[in-house]
């Protein structure tokens, strides 16, 4: 049988396809599993960042729209007050709705502020960027000897 399939001797240290598939499917499996988990950490932290800043700017968004709706209530009081030839005066809930109105102004201007400002110093997924970058260099180091 010259041209059969010889079996390895037993001295033979060279491992078989079968072995070198397993342990490259486990080591595959195994990296894979440890960048998804780093992966998962980044995402959870990015998460947290962005749930902050999007709590903020719509609580922020809510103060400007209230203060409009107050603006246009105390506008509205102001103008029947001169239209009906009485003088204006803060004492009345015109006054009260414009001090609101400015209260809400401002209130809703820093929170939106503070929202724009979280997580613009941050870059997310660093790691995750890093690692690939370095996978990048060595294959592209593996390809180029």
């Amino acid at each position: 049988m010259a041209f059969g399939r010889s079996k390895p001797s037993s001295g033979d240290s060279s491992p078989g396809l079968r072995h070198e598939l397993t342990s490259f499917l486990r080591e595959a499996s195994s990296f894979a599993q440890l960048r998804g988990e780093l992966l998962g950490i980044e995402a959870k932290e990015a998460a947290e960042i962005y749930g902050k800043k999007t709590g903020l700017i719509v609580i922020g968004g809510i103060f400007l729209l209230l203060g409009h709706l107050l603006l246009i209530a105390g506008l509205v009081g102001t103008l029947g007050s001169a239209l009906a030839g009485d003088p204006f005066s803060l004492a009345n809930w015109t006054g009260a709705a414009l001090i609101l109105t400015a209260i809400h102004v401002i209130a809703g201007v820093i929170l939106i502020r503070k929202g724009r400002k979280i997580g613009s110093t941050s870059e997310l997924f660093e790691y995750s960027r890093s690692e690939l970058k370095k996978d990048q260099e060595w294959l592209s180091h593996k390809k180029n000897p």
